[in-house]
């Protein structure tokens, strides 16, 4: 019966341990979320300010010959999937209950 009890209680612990390993990674997956949601931003601003802010924009001052809308779509896509690589894995989580493999419980 004691080894049943420690058998219990070893699981439990390690049931406590993988939530906490969760809890890590869910701060440590937002935190880089964030920064690369913040990077974007900076990215977008600086190509705005080169793409339009040319004088006469749009059309003849732009520097890409009428092409600055079609780079700076390129350029938000290209962004926003440096982003997502963070969003997604958290929205996952939160929504499916899927988690990366590490995390997952073993059983009791």
């Amino acid at each position: 019966m004691n080894d049943t009890i420690r058998t219990l209680l070893a699981a439990a612990s390690e049931t406590a341990a993988r939530r906490e390993a969760r809890a890590a990674w869910v701060r440590a997956t937002s935190a880089q979320w964030r920064a690369a949601q913040r990077a974007m931003d900076d990215r977008l601003d600086e190509a705005v300010d080169r793409l339009f802010s040319a004088p006469g924009f749009p059309g003849e001052g732009d520097q890409n010959g009428g092409g600055a809308e079609e780079e700076f779509e390129r350029l938000c896509d290209e962004e926003e999937a440096k982003v997502d690589a963070f969003r997604k894995p958290l929205k996952y989580a939160a929504e499916r209950d899927v988690w990366p493999r590490e995390l997952y419980f073993t059983g009791v």
